[in-house]
């Protein structure tokens, strides 16, 4: 009777421990999962720099063109002219010329008149070229950006030393020096339009080129 007591009570145990709910111990990797998280913030681009145009610098403008002196007066040719007519003058280089001679040179008087230039010096103005004039020149400096062709020709009886002087190409006037032994002299040709047509003119006046003595000069007053 006892035993069957004693299983009775070992039966009532282990089926009121079988019964009993089992608690959930909470799991540490389950926690982890989860857990809610804060939203990845989005870091935002650098602005795009956007291209400006440099404008490219304007073109300089046409140059202001040269203000031109005005013509020369010319005398009126006479009724009756000589073929040739003489210009007589003191020689540009003094230093390099015996004292007491002056130049000579001949003209057609049909083609130049002997005047005065803008500078109130002797000159031989051209009759049908506008702006071509034979001067006296002696020793002068050359302007920036003037470029100097050099040449030696013999013109009439003389070597003359030609000298072209040019500015970007395009001549601006032409000079000449030479000398008989006696006296050393220079002239200067100015031109604007029909420059080979002038220079032949001057050279044919130059080609006269001598020296006289001073008491027979008749020099432009």
């Amino acid at each position: 009777m006892k035993r069957i007591v004693a299983l009775i009570l070992l039966l009532s145990f282990l089926l009121a421990a079988c019964g009993a709910p089992a608690q959930a111990t909470p799991s540490v990797h389950e926690d982890a999962l989860f857990t809610p998280t804060a939203p990845a913030t989005e870091t935002p681009a650098p602005p795009t720099a956007t291209a400006t145009r440099t404008p490219s610098p304007t073109p300089p403008g046409p140059t202001a063109t040269e203000t031109l002196l005005p013509t020369l007066e010319l005398p009126t040719l006479a009724p009756v002219e000589p073929v040739l007519d003489v210009w007589d003058g003191q020689p540009t280089y003094l230093a390099d010329s015996q004292p007491g001679y002056f130049f000579r040179v001949r003209y057609r008087p049909d083609i130049w008149g002997l005047t005065q230039d803008s500078y109130g010096q002797p000159a031989l103005g051209h009759r049908t070229i506008e702006y071509c004039i034979l001067a006296p020149a002696g020793p002068r400096g050359m302007a920036p950006g003037m470029q100097v062709e050099h040449d030696t020709r013999k013109i009439g009886t003389l070597f003359f030393e030609v000298n072209v002087v040019l500015l970007q190409g395009v001549r601006q006037f032409v000079t000449y020096q030479a000398a008989d032994k006696i006296i050393f002299t220079g002239f200067q040709v100015n031109f604007v339009d029909e420059i080979d047509a002038c220079l032949a003119d001057a050279e044919a006046v130059l080609a006269t080129l001598t020296s006289i003595p001073e008491s027979q000069a008749t020099p432009v007053p």
